[in-house]
Formats: C-alpha cells, sequence, structure tokens
C-alpha cells in the first residue's frame, strides 16, 4: 500500500514538473492592438486639425455677422471705378499658390512646395509695393506725411497679404492634407492605387475655394484689432481735409 502511494506521488510529482516546463499556449490576438493604433492615428488627426478648424469656423462666423455692411463696401468699391490689378484680377490666384503647393505635397517632389511659396510672396511684394506707390503719387495725405503714411500702408498691406494668402491658408492646407495622409497611412491604402494616392491632393484643392473668404476676414479682423489700432488715427490725422 506503501509503495503505490509513493509510486502515485512520484508520477504526479513528475507529470507536476513537465506541466510547469511546457510553455503557455499562445493566446489569439484579438484587436486590441489595431484599436490602440486607432486611437492613436485620431488623437493626432484630431489635434492636427484643430487650429485650422478654429481658424476657419472663426473666419466663417465673423463673416455672417459682417451683413449688409460688407454689401455696402463692395457697392461703394465697385462706383469708384478703380479696378486694383493685385486684388480684382485673374493675378489674385497667384496668392493662393502655395495652397495649391501644399496639396500636391504628396504627390510632387519637396522643392515644388516652397517653389510655390516664392511664387505667393512675390505677389505679396509685388502687393506691398503697389499699394505704397498708390499713396505716394497720391493726394490722400498732407504733403509733409505722405512718406510716412506710405510706409504705414505699405506695411498694412504687407502684413495682411502674408496673413491672409500665405500663412493662414498655406496651414491650413498642410494639416488638412496631412491628416488624410495620415489616415490613408493608417488604413494601410497608401500606395495601393494612383487614385488614392490623389485623394489628399484632390480633397486640398476642393477646400481651397472654401477658406478663402472666411481667412480673409479673420486676417482683417486681426489687423484691425491689433495694427490699425495704432495705425488708423495716425493716418485719420494726416488726411488732406476737403
Amino acid at each position: 500500500m506503501l509503495r503505490r502511494r509513493t509510486t502515485l506521488f512520484a508520477a504526479c510529482s513528475i507529470a507536476s514538473a513537465i506541466g510547469f516546463n511546457k510553455p503557455a499556449p499562445a493566446l489569439p490576438r484579438g484587436p486590441a492592438p489595431l484599436r490602440v493604433m486607432d486611437a492613436g492615428v485620431l488623437t493626432t488627426c484630431a489635434s492636427a486639425a484643430a487650429l485650422p478648424s478654429l481658424f476657419v469656423g472663426t473666419g466663417t462666423f465673423l463673416l455672417q455677422n459682417e451683413g449688409d455692411e460688407e454689401e455696402d463696401f463692395e457697392t461703394a468699391a465697385a462706383d469708384d471705378g478703380e479696378v486694383d490689378l493685385y486684388r480684382d484680377t485673374a493675378l489674385r490666384y497667384a496668392g493662393y499658390a502655395n495652397e495649391v503647393g501644399e496639396a500636391f505635397a504628396p504627390l510632387v517632389p519637396a522643392v515644388v512646395v516652397p517653389f510655390s511659396y516664392a511664387v505667393a510672396i512675390t505677389y505679396v511684394v509685388a502687393d506691398t509695393i503697389d499699394k505704397t506707390r498708390k499713396v505716394l503719387d497720391g493726394d490722400k495725405y498732407e504733403d509733409d506725411a505722405t512718406t510716412t503714411c506710405a510706409v504705414v500702408e505699405g506695411v498694412d498691406a504687407l502684413i495682411w497679404q502674408l496673413a491672409a494668402s500665405v500663412a493662414l491658408p498655406g496651414y491650413t492646407i498642410h494639416q488638412l492634407v496631412a491628416v488624410a495622409v495620415a489616415l490613408l497611412g493608417a488604413a494601410d491604402l497608401t500606395g495601393s492605387s494612383p487614385i488614392i494616392d490623389a485623394l489628399p491632393t484632390a480633397l486640398g484643392l476642393a477646400t481651397i475655394p472654401f477658406i478663402v473668404k472666411p481667412l480673409d476676414e479673420l486676417a482683417e479682423v486681426g489687423m484691425d484689432v491689433t495694427f490699425r489700432k495704432v495705425s488708423g488715427p495716425y493716418l485719420e490725422s494726416c488726411e488732406v481735409k476737403y
């Protein structure tokens, strides 16, 4: 009896030892890693889109509050009869060159994007020179203040154009395209077909017409509450009184 118990105990010990030394069976991998990756991508995309959404949303809100005042301004400008070469003709689209460059960034060589910014900034500088020259050649201000006022209006045009034509829309399209590229990469669709690869570019180009006016208005109001708060009273004091 004792021998049987001893033998049984020995067998159980050996079996236990063998069982403990065997590796644990591999558990099937569930979708948890995918969910973690997706959450990370979505968080990154949301962060990238937050500031551009704030810019465009604020500009849209300001436009809605503009109402009849904007219509009156446009009517007055039309009655004036003067065509602004840099803002009232097709040349205005040169200011959007960097947005187009940002939209095409996933498809073209890296040098194309800086070149598109060079085109847009050249347009900005040309418009600044034009506005400065018009003040110097005009009779809006007193003779002894014309040069100073020309500089002030030129700086005003430069800052506004850099914000409205280059910085705000360029950053917005850059972030939008980056979000689209990140989502395609997360879905493992990048490189799957030329049409799929062109989707971020198509999205960026399609967005440009919808952001121009809101961002222009945002830049306008931004100038009104900053630079023009200081320069406006000075320019009004130097205007020729008829």
